[in-house]
């Protein structure tokens, strides 16, 4: 067994060994199945990336299976009625996540029926929960916005089907690769706190319906996905460069938190960044928002010259965050899209590990008061 000294948040401590994903936080290097993130962002779109990191394949190495998988991939978008009705039933104005999570539950329930025993585990297999929460997440955008349910179009990708739900239109090219993109990025990332929270769940063999939930509950934390939401409340108030750039000076010389700075992994920028920043930056030029990017660049120019040498550098959420905007997205919105990349990782991840997976049952050490008498009042 592995003994180590205690750090906060399990910070040092290897819980577990993978062949799904691989990240240096000295280099900044990050790869899926010993595929660098650069060329998997370059050259695959989210599906491939999601056979990549569940079956261990690319694509063109096994382009038969591959098809199959894209196949059950998006015909599993075919929601049970009573899931649908469910979040229609909800007020729009309820946080996605919420209305994520609740939509998933329902989803649950009807695949497992009444049984809820170990013949949930098959579904690890059956791959349906990674098209269900896109189809979850395309719904919730059209309850949001007033519009009436509707599937997705057959055929048509994860991203087209969210993008189309996200703007109540044919998506156009580059917003469908732009959220490729995102998910690609946001796939897998080691044991984040909602991978170590799913992953905990799953070493207690509950199903894969209780396995996302658990996840998707941590993901809407203010320290993980919900910081996301933060970049945008922070950034999309300032009415120029210059106004932000004073605003950043003036919260780092107050010891406020810059959202999208610091990361527990990386000792160096994330490698992510540069993907990110690129592809707003063209977003933004395309669509008459050049002024949202500049905003972002003098607010990441100024906190990273009064941060850097403490260690805290800018991370995934600040750019990703601004790229989901541009595609549509409130604050609110962004932890929910999100969430849809993190299942091909964690999925991936539970299936490769629940053949050796024990309980998680770490130990902890008592710091508190030594053995005391029981003082006043009378012996029962």
């Amino acid at each position: 067994p592995v003994t180590t000294d205690v750090g906060p948040g399990l910070t040092g401590v290897v819980a577990l060994e993978t062949r799904v994903m691989w990240l240096d936080p000295s280099s900044g290097q990050l790869a899926y199945r010993g595929v660098p993130i650069e060329a998997l962002a370059s050259h695959m779109d989210f599906e491939g990336v999601a056979f990549l990191l569940i079956s261990g394949r690319q694509p063109k190495e096994a382009p038969a299976d591959f098809e199959v998988f894209r196949t059950r991939l998006r015909q599993s978008r075919a929601m049970p009625p009573d899931a649908v009705e469910l979040i229609r039933s909800l007020d729009p104005r309820t946080h996605p996540m919420r209305l994520l999570r609740a939509g998933l539950s329902a989803v649950g329930c009807h695949e497992l029926n009444v049984e809820d025993d170990l013949s949930g585990q098959r579904h690890w297999q059956e791959l349906r929960v990674v098209g269900q929460v896109a189809a979850l997440v395309a719904e919730i955008c059209r309850h949001r916005a007033g519009l009436p349910a509707q599937p997705a179009r057959e055929g048509c990708s994860l991203a087209e089907g969210v993008v189309a739900a996200l703007t109540g239109r044919e998506p156009a090219p580059d917003e469908v690769r732009a959220l490729d993109l995102l998910w690609v990025l946001y796939a897998a990332h080691g044991l984040d706190a909602p991978t170590f929270t799913s992953m905990i769940v799953a070493s207690c063999l509950a199903d894969p319906y209780y396995n996302f939930v658990a996840g998707l509950s941590a993901l809407r934390g203010p320290k993980t996905g919900g910081a996301a939401e933060t970049v945008l409340e922070q950034l999309l108030p300032h009415r120029d460069a210059v106004t932000a750039e004073a605003w950043a000076r003036r919260t780092i010389e107050n010891g406020g938190i810059i959202a999208g700075f610091g990361h527990r992994a990386y000792h160096m920028p994330d490698p992510r960044v540069v993907m990110l920043r690129k592809e707003v930056a063209a977003m933004a030029r395309d669509r008459d928002r050049s002024g949202l990017f500049d905003i972002a660049r003098a607010v990441e120019m100024t906190a990273t010259a009064a941060l850097a040498a403490r260690g805290i550098h800018i991370n995934v959420n600040f750019y990703g965050a601004l790229l989901f905007h541009l595609l549509g997205a409130d604050p609110q919105l962004v932890p929910c899209l999100m969430a849809v990349g993190r299942m091909a990782g964690t999925t991936a991840l539970v299936r490769e590990a629940l053949s050796t997976i024990r309980l998680y049952r770490p130990l902890s050490r008592y710091v508190g008061a030594p053995e005391r008498l029981i003082t006043g009042g009378p012996a029962r």
